[in-house]
Parts: C-alpha cells; sequence; structure tokens
C-alpha cells in the first residue's frame, strides 16, 4: 500500500502539468520518508541539499552517511563525503550522483521543483532533460492535510512538550539563569523521547525579554515577579511538537496577572471559534480585537500549521484566506504583549475534525497564572 504522504506529493507535481517531483527542502524530505538530522545545521559532507525524486518510483541522491536513512523501497545513488578515495570537490561528486539518479529514473519532460531549494545542479540537469515547475505551494497545501500516521507523530510530539512545561515550575528560581532552567526543560523532553532531539521555540524571562515576545534561553538572571515563556518545539522522527505557556516566579503584579487572565479568555475564545469552513482570516480576527480591546498588542500570528516543518501552511494572519479544513493539525497561540507589563503566551495544538476540533496538546492551561 503507498504511503499517503507519497500520493500527496504526486497530486501536488501534477497540479503543476508534471510527472516527477524532485524535493530538496529537509523538512519535504522528511514528509516522502527520509529523516536526516538537523540539530547541528547543514551536514559539512554535503556537495548539495538531500534529494527525494518522486514519480513511479522513488529514489534518493545524498551522501554515503545518509544511505541508510532512505525510504523503504528507494534506489539511493550516494556519493562519498567522508572518505577520501575519491578527492573531487563534493560539488561535483553531488551533480555526478544527481545526473545518474535522474538518468536511472528515466526523467524526461516536467519535474516539479522547490523553488525555495532546489540547487543549480539539479535546475541544470532538469534543464537538460525537459523543464522546471516550481510547485511549493501545491505541495503546502497538499502536506496540511494530515494522515493518522502522521496525527500518532504529532500527538507523541504533544507529549513531549507536555513533559516540557510540567518540568517548567521546578526549572524556574530566583538567581537562576535561562539557561540553566532550559537545560533541565529540555532534558524533560529528551527524557521523554528517549533520545537527544532538536528542540526550536522560546524561553525568555522578565518584562522586557516577554514584551519583546520570543527568543533562546540566555545566561540573564531570572528574579521574582518574572514572567517566563516556555515555547517549545520538540523534533522526534521527522515531525515537531510545539506548545507554549507562561508561569511567574513567585507573585504575579496585578497588571501581569490581569494580561494572564485576558489570554485564557482568548484561549477559551478558540476553543468556542475553531472549526472548519471558516478561513484564517476569519478565525485570527475576533482573537485580534480582544487582544487589542484589553490594550495590548500582538503584532505576531495567532497560529500556523504544523508537521515535518515546525511552522506550516497555513498561517492563522489578517488576509489569510484559507479555510480550515479537517485534517488540519494546527498551532494556536494568542498572546498578549506590553512593554510596560511583559508578555503572555499559551498555544496548544489542534487537530480539524469534520464538525470542530480535538485537542492533542495533553495538558490544561489554568485559568489563573501558574506560579513557580
Amino acid at each position: 500500500m503507498t504511503d499517503p504522504r507519497i500520493e500527496n506529493i504526486r497530486a501536488a507535481a501534477r497540479e503543476v502539468g508534471a510527472d516527477w517531483a524532485l524535493l530538496t527542502a529537509p523538512d519535504s524530505c522528511a514528509y516522502a520518508g527520509h529523516v536526516a538530522g538537523i540539530e547541528t545545521g547543514p551536514s559539512p559532507f554535503d556537495g548539495g541539499p538531500t534529494a527525494v525524486l518522486v514519480g513511479e518510483g522513488m529514489f534518493v541522491t545524498c551522501n554515503e552517511l545518509e544511505a541508510a536513512l532512505a525510504p523503504k523501497g528507494a534506489e539511493v545513488f550516494a556519493y562519498e563525503s567522508l572518505g577520501f578515495s575519491d578527492l573531487t570537490p563534493l560539488p561535483g561528486k553531488y551533480a555526478a550522483a544527481l545526473a545518474r539518479m535522474l538518468g536511472r529514473a528515466g526523467v524526461r519532460g516536467t519535474v516539479a521543483i522547490e523553488a525555495a531549494t532546489c540547487p543549480a545542479a539539479a535546475a541544470g540537469l532538469i534543464a537538460e532533460r525537459g523543464e522546471a515547475r516550481a510547485f511549493d505551494g501545491p505541495l503546502a497545501r497538499a502536506r496540511a492535510i494530515k494522515g493518522a500516521a502522521e496525527v500518532a507523530a504529532l500527538r507523541r510530539c504533544a507529549e513531549a512538550t507536555a513533559a516540557g512545561h510540567a518540568a517548567v515550575p521546578g526549572a524556574l528560581r530566583d538567581g537562576v539563569a535561562e539557561l540553566r532552567a532550559w537545560r533541565e526543560v529540555r532534558l524533560a523532553m529528551e527524557m521523554a523521547a528517549g533520545t537527544r532531539i532538536p528542540v526550536a521555540g522560546d524561553f525568555v524571562s522578565g518584562r522586557e525579554r516577554t514584551a519583546a515576545i520570543g527568543g533562546p534561553a540566555t545566561d540573564r538572571m531570572m528574579r521574582v515577579g518574572d514572567p517566563v515563556i516556555a515555547d517549545l518545539a520538540p523534533r522526534i522522527d521527522g515531525y515537531w511538537g510545539d506548545s507554549a505557556t507562561t508561569t511567574v516566579i513567585g507573585e504575579p503584579s496585578a497588571a501581569l496577572a490581569e494580561m494572564y487572565r485576558r489570554t485564557v479568555e482568548i484561549m477559551d475564545r478558540v476553543r468556542e471559534t475553531l472549526r472548519p469552513g471558516i478561513t484564517g482570516h476569519d478565525f485570527d480576527a475576533p482573537l485580534r480585537t480582544m487582544v487589542a480591546a484589553a490594550g495590548y498588542a500582538n503584532p505576531v500570528h495567532m497560529g500556523h500549521g504544523i508537521g515535518t516543518s515546525v511552522h506550516e501552511w497555513p498561517r492563522l494572519v489578517p488576509g489569510q484566506e484559507a479555510v480550515l479544513a479537517p485534517g488540519m493539525v494546527l498551532m494556536v497561540e494568542p498572546g498578549c504583549y506590553h512593554p510596560e507589563v511583559g508578555g503572555v503566551r499559551v498555544e496548544q495544538m489542534f487537530l480539524m475534525t469534520e464538525d470542530g476540533h480535538e485537542v492533542l496538546s495533553p495538558f490544561d492551561i489554568p485559568a489563573e497564572m501558574p506560579r513557580a
């Protein structure tokens, strides 16, 4: 039985009149089943981005260190990268492997490519055989609807974020650096995953840092009265989790406690209104109105899709005409920010159903601000 994700890729290619799809973004390759490590960024042993070719069959070009990661049934065209028996520069080895792959697959005619990541070597080889057409939009839309296996993977990621959030209150202490607390929270997620994992997101404390919305943990010393936004995004087996909580060290000021209550009210509105059949704009607008009416700002999105990329289409922002549909998994993250108070953000993962939604994040958003 063909993986529905592969059928989605083929369908997206057909939208632009192509019989072939060449995937070159790491998250797209992961969607096709080739899950490589990303924590340290692009590999120094790459001559170019790993390429997954999808047509009647599946083919992969990658360095020999990734060959074992190729999807079952894929034909792999690996080139030597770490070794030294062939001293050809890596870009040349990569281009030669791509040429072998395209020749073996019998590529002719139109090939759908990812415009943002397709390397010059691949574009040139495709031009010799036919025509390249970008299909970034159709691919993003195809990836937005999740199958059962994807929902299961995202649910596992959501469970890891819940483990991280459970560790937050115990990690926050007066006079402790953000980085030390972050280490404890990250460890909780990695223990839940059972392995070392990449983690994105924000971990910021204090009025100024939280009012500025986000950023990585630093050596800033946390103090009593500080709000702390923990926006945790772990990647497990190619899929991402995401969610946010805001906690205060000690007692919150009256203004901060009020900001938190207002943010929870907005999340309550999310649960009342999130359903299929409405546009991203129509979902976002009343939430944004509530933020402004309370005297706060929110210059960022109210949410986004998630999958093999931590931020996927659609974004929940003003002007977003995409219609929310069953099968989408959305991160919804209302936040309120004010330079004299700080910032508060809460976020959970929602699976769109036929008549509403299911919350995949296995933790509650408390009505009153959590305290460390």
